[in-house]
């Protein structure tokens, strides 16, 4: 899977099923992140959001299945990564 930033800047790519990508800074104006399979060559998903500055992050998650429609189609869910506010103090 790909994920690109409005559509231009590719910001993961190679991500396989289950597996994270490295942390990647982006501006925090609203943007849409695209989600590509790699193998296929298909635009999968789009989500627009607008990223948190830092210290706190955003994480966009990609949920579903690909051949699956309504609620159990493809949906790319934003989280923010920090929603107390700032850095973690365990």
């Amino acid at each position: 899977m790909t994920c690109s930033g409005n559509g231009t800047n590719e910001i993961a790519s190679g991500v396989d099923y289950g597996l994270g990508s490295d942390w990647a800074a982006v501006a925090t104006a609203s943007a849409t992140f695209g989600f590509v399979d790699d193998a296929e060559k298909k635009v999968l998903t789009s989500r627009t959001i607008t990223p948190a500055a830092a210290p706190i992050g955003n994480t966009n998650v990609l949920l579903g299945l690909q051949s699956g429609s309504g609620t159990l189609g493809i949906q790319a869910v934003a989280l923010v990564d920090a929603p107390e506010g700032g850095t973690c103090h365990p």
